[in-house]
């Protein structure tokens, strides 16, 4: 094995050839540590992905077991401003619409504003047109940090979807859309 050896002839190509060789290694750190943390960052965004694809697929298999709950935790995820919680309550149907109008309106999935925000809840009206769907009509209270803002109506219709009772429509006052995060008709 022969090993080829330089030797400068005076120390300014010296001090060239050590610059060179400095650049060289710099420049090949900061490609690798580049392509490292777009990497990172890749790989962190498709954690965060498959994390909510799990999740959203997850709640195909919990559900609530009486009907009423269904509109409690519904009405839950409006007080907490959680449209994972109203999400969770619904029909395959309504999940599909509504987490295709959440894109747009709720992305992060926070809805409602942060004042007026909902207060309570109170169910006036239950109604059983058959064996397998209840209609509740909701009081949807809101306040300031001044006193009472307003109350509105919302009307959800519940059904027996497979073992849960789901919300399958959803009707509501205008002033609830920001509330819901879902453009209702």
């Amino acid at each position: 094995m022969k090993i080829i050896s330089y030797k400068p002839r005076n120390a300014h190509t010296l001090a060239s050839i050590s610059v060179l060789i400095l650049l060289i290694v710099i420049t090949g750190a900061y490609i690798f540590l580049t392509k490292h943390s777009a990497n990172t960052a890749s790989s962190q965004t498709d954690i965060y992905k498959i994390r909510s694809m799990l999740l959203t697929k997850a709640m195909d298999s919990v559900g609530v077991c009486e009907p009423e709950r269904a509109a409690d935790v519904w009405a839950k995820g409006l007080m907490d401003r959680s449209a994972a919680l109203q999400y969770s309550t619904m029909t395959k149907q309504l999940k599909n619409e509504y987490a295709k109008q959440l894109e747009s309106t709720f992305p992060n999935w926070v809805t409602g504003v942060s004042s007026p925000w909902v207060s309570g809840y109170k169910i006036t009206k239950t109604e059983k047109p058959d064996e397998k769907t209840y209609v509740y009509t909701l009081l949807i209270s809101t306040k300031t940090s001044a006193g009472p803002a307003g109350a509105y109506n919302a009307v959800l219709t519940v059904v027996k979807e497979g073992e849960f009772w789901c919300v399958s429509s959803i009707i509501a006052d205008r002033e609830l859309y920001a509330y819901t995060g879902f453009v209702l008709p």
